[in-house]
């Protein structure tokens, strides 16, 4: 029976070109700062060594894996993107969003698990107006690991004392939110963004997903 629901963050509960933009440009910044090259230089760098890691790899890779290559630590980098723009600046509550994830706490524990840091994750919760929502809040900062290190479930369900089988994951990108997930023993949904969020909703209000458990 599921119990437990954990979210992705980035792509999962808030879509915004701007803010990966933003991302994008943060990790340029950061790269430049700390190897004292220009901006274009290190857009051209990390562009191209994060399309050759996505060869290796079979799917697209974060900035943050492309900043470690080049031997920048992934603390300097999170502390940089932090003090380089605010996501706030570019989100907006999400009224419907906001209103399912309720009515799912109604009936189950809900959690996100993300990639990115504290400071960056309670501001974009707190734009999108999800404060308060979720029983568990898991970044970087909780583990020091990245999905898809199939370690971070490993933490996370003995964090929420559950069981795999108790938990479904859902998450906007196959290879890095739900395939560690699945290897563990958890339901998985692959979702594109909040709209896919509210669906899953509306899927739990309708019984179609027979197998939960009320809290």
């Amino acid at each position: 029976m599921i119990k437990y629901i954990i979210f992705d963050l980035d792509g999962t509960l808030y879509e915004s070109p701007e803010v990966y933009q933003k991302f994008a440009e943060a990790a340029y910044h950061t790269y430049a700062q700390v190897k004292q090259v220009p901006e274009e230089t290190a857009r051209r760098r990390l562009e191209e060594r994060r399309e050759e890691l996505k060869r290796q790899k079979g799917f697209a890779v974060p900035y943050t894996l492309a900043l470690i290559s080049y031997g920048i630590d992934i603390e300097t980098w999170h502390r940089m993107n932090a003090e380089f723009f605010n996501p706030a600046d570019f989100l907006k509550p999400d009224e419907a969003l906001r209103s399912s994830l309720l009515e799912l706490k109604k009936k189950l524990r809900l959690a996100v698990l993300t990639n990115n840091n504290d400071v960056q994750t309670r501001r974009i919760l707190e734009a999108i107006g999800l404060t308060g929502i979720f029983d568990h809040v898991f970044t970087f900062n909780s583990f020091h690991l990245l999905k898809p290190d199939p370690a971070i479930l490993k933490n996370v369900l003995a964090v929420m004392k559950a069981r795999p089988e108790e938990c479904l994951m859902v998450g906007d990108r196959y290879e890095v939110d739900l395939i560690p997930a699945r290897n563990l023993g958890m339901q998985t949904s692959e979702v594109k963004g909040p709209a896919g969020v509210v669906e899953i909703g509306r899927r739990f209000e309708s019984s179609l997903y027979p197998d939960i458990k009320n809290q």
